[in-house]
């Protein structure tokens, strides 16, 4: 397994609190997909772990090369936690000044 990660975050929430949360890419290795009538291909497997305070959260990842599966990693990490940021009220930071506003700044 080789990992990517893990990349920290800083979530801050309107009231003020901050939880440092981290992300990590794995890539699993490859897998055989079924492509249908009879045909198969190979593709890289993969996870992204969201490591919360209190709990993990891992998503499964696949895609056609471990180049894209990077990327694939990153775009569905930074959805995830738009997504998480909108419904909870929080916005995410780095370590460096400035706030994740923009797509793929996340990862910079």
């Amino acid at each position: 397994m080789i990992s990517l990660g893990p990349h920290k975050l800083i979530f801050t929430f309107d009231e003020g609190e901050t939880e440092e949360v981290t992300i990590t890419i794995n890539h699993l290795g490859p897998q055989l997909v079924d492509l249908g009538n009879g045909d198969e291909a190979f593709g890289e497997e993969g996870e992204v772990i969201v490591a919360f305070d209190d709990e993990d959260v891992k998503l499964k990842i696949s895609a056609a090369n471990t180049l894209s599966l990077v990327g694939t990693g990153i775009m569905i990490a930074e959805s995830y936690i738009r997504g998480l940021a909108s419904r909870e009220g929080f916005s995410v930071h780095q370590f460096i000044p400035g706030d994740c506003d923009q797509v793929g700044k996340m990862f910079l």
